[in-house]
């Protein structure tokens, strides 16, 4: 079993950066685009791994090389200029580029943090003006843009090269190790199988209570074998 992920210390959020459901607000069908790339890679990946190495442990370098590139891929498919993050992270030894973009005048970087853990900048000043929210300057054409705030969406494996969740980041402070940084919030980022369920619906005369008060004898059987897809 997994261990709980582990948040960074949580700083008090200053009135000019946006609170987790603002972020929502402003990514719109950006976490359906995330979920949607990081899933499909995720399934690139077992795939491969199936095929090519069913009795063998998997490169991690491959399976990450591999995740990047199937995630940017299908974002660009999406009309999102996602390329190869330039900045150098590293996680438990294992060199990872990342995914880096911008969107609404927000830039997003997609990291890879173990159990949603935020990782640590190391040596990189560049990483850690990021944490710290300094903006970033950025072209649209040929129109200079500068961000507004900077997120950092964390993403694991789950056993057997599946997508675990997502987590959505509002960093505060970098340091060197995961220990030494700090966010203003840190949430997990809903499925669009969960936002995006329809709800039951209900008679508007009564609200649903007639079903809560009508006789058992009147209450059709429920079919057994029934399940809820995910």
């Amino acid at each position: 079993m997994k261990k709980t992920a582990q948040q960074p210390h949580l700083l008090p959020l200053p009135n000019d950066l946006p609170t987790f459901q603002t972020a929502l607000q402003n990514f719109e069908h950006l976490p359906d685009y995330l979920y949607g790339a990081l899933e499909a890679a995720a399934s690139k990946c077992r795939d491969y791994k199936d095929a090519e190495f069913p009795k063998t442990k998997f490169d991690a370098h491959v399976a990450a090389a591999m995740f990047r590139a199937q995630s940017i891929k299908y974002l660009r498919d999406k009309g999102i200029d996602a390329r190869e993050d330039g900045c150098y992270w590293a996680f438990n030894n294992l060199p990872f580029a990342g995914i880096s973009f911008y969107y609404k005048n927000q830039h997003v970087r997609i990291l890879k943090g173990r159990d949603g853990v935020l990782p640590g900048c190391g040596r990189s000043g560049t990483k850690k003006k990021f944490y710290g929210q300094v903006p970033t300057k950025y072209l649209v054409g040929n129109k200079p843009m500068r961000s507004d705030a900077n997120f950092v969406v964390l993403w694991d494996f789950a056993t057997g090269y599946a997508l675990e969740k997502l987590w959505l980041v509002l960093p505060a402070k970098g340091g060197a190790r995961s220990d030494d940084v700090s966010a203003y919030w840190q949430e997990a980022l809903p499925h669009p199988v969960a936002t995006h369920s329809p709800k039951p619906e209900t008679s508007p005369s009564d609200d649903g209570l007639d079903n809560m008060i009508r006789p058992k004898t009147d209450v059709p059987e429920i079919a057994k074998g029934k399940s809820n897809a995910r």
